[in-house]
């Protein structure tokens, strides 16, 4: 017996207590199912999922619909069929955090494996064993080729010591070695001396008392230790639903832009753009599962989606939600594919700029 069955119904809403008839499934003031039956704990999770995930008949279509009709999903719910299907906003976010589950179920940590920690070892040991050869260093020295190569190689300074800014700008200078070893003097300056001010440390370490460096200051001293790239990556990685969350509706430009003479609004366009990410996590999930059985299998289709399957659904889906001929829509669909990529770079650089203010 179901809590929605006719002889659970009562005469009064046990929420808001207006009077109901015995007909009446819901409460039409306030919504809620008309039952007087007793809590059970299938009612109770049959009720958890329905309110947070739409585990009903909504997400059955919606899914049905996804995989089956490409684009037909959006065009719907946009039509006005919202009972139908689930709220795509609220499935993609479900979906991502899925997604990201499963990440967490497949993802090694590949630069701390045997064989590479093997190797690092193993060139340090030529390198000091250089060093330590006379026979060695006097080749070295004769040879001007091998000066200059090693002239150019980067040392690596300590990372628990504490370094000035004139310091760093002379002998810290590729890709973005100042900026990690400004971090690490930062903190290591913080831990070092927990009593100091942080215009007293910009003082001592010779950088200018700005808004900049003193923000700059502050982040450096949570990082929890000095290995602050992994730190930050994985900083980045737990709040990889969220980012991927906010970026799409920049993403969404691109729709807009390319398909402007349809005169469908913004919200319509933001909607097919989260339908269709929604299949492109699904199917990523599904791959992540295949990987913990076979990474071989998985990659050969992961290869597959990425070069079929993907570009035929966006396709598909653009033919269908945007209701525009076959060669319009492939022109189009050529048009978007630079926009992406331009966007996408954007929004990389908002949502590191967010992950950064938000550390």
């Amino acid at each position: 017996m179901g809590r929605k069955d006719l002889k659970y119904r009562g005469s009064c809403c046990l929420n808001c207590e207006t009077p109901l008839d015995k007909s009446e499934k819901f409460c039409h003031q306030c919504g809620q199912l008309n039952s007087t039956k007793k809590l059970t704990i299938k009612d109770f999770i049959e009720e958890f999922f329905a309110n947070f995930y739409a585990y009903d008949s909504r997400l059955r279509n919606s899914l049905l619909s996804i995989f089956s009709k490409p684009g037909v999903l959006a065009l719907k719910y946009n039509e006005g069929k919202r009972h139908t299907y689930a709220n795509p906003f609220r499935l993609f976010l479900s979906v991502s955090i899925l997604l990201f589950i499963t990440f967490n179920f497949t993802e090694g940590d590949e630069n701390t494996s045997p064989n590479n920690v093997q190797q690092k070892q193993t060139e340090d040991q030529i390198i000091e064993q250089i060093k330590k050869d006379t026979a060695a260093s006097q080749l070295v020295n004769s040879n001007k080729k091998i000066i200059d190569k090693l002239s150019k190689k980067e040392i690596e300074y300590s990372r628990d010591s504490i370094y000035n800014k004139e310091f760093i700008n002379k002998n810290i200078s590729s890709g973005l070695r100042p900026i990690i070893y400004k971090a690490l003097s930062f903190r290591n300056f913080h831990r070092k001396y927990p009593k100091k001010s942080t215009n007293e440390a910009l003082s001592e370490l010779g950088y200018e008392n700005n808004l900049l460096n003193t923000t700059f200051f502050n982040k450096s001293k949570l990082f929890k230790s000095n290995e602050i790239e992994d730190e930050f990556l994985d900083y980045f990685y737990q709040k990889l639903p969220f980012f991927i969350f906010l970026s799409l509706p920049i993403l969404t430009l691109m729709f807009w832009l390319v398909f402007y003479s349809r005169k469908i609004n913004y919200t319509e366009h933001l909607v097919f753009t989260y339908t269709f990410f929604t299949f492109i996590f699904i199917c990523l999930m599904i791959l992540n599962i295949i990987s913990l059985v076979s990474e071989t299998l998985a990659s050969f289709f992961e290869g597959i989606s990425f070069a079929f399957l993907f570009p035929i659904y966006l396709y598909k889906s653009l033919r269908n939600f945007y209701q525009q001929s076959r060669w319009i829509t492939i022109l189009k669909f050529l048009i978007l594919n630079p926009l992406f990529f331009l966007l996408l770079g954007i929004c990389i650089v908002i949502m590191m700029f967010i992950g950064i203010i938000l550390f």
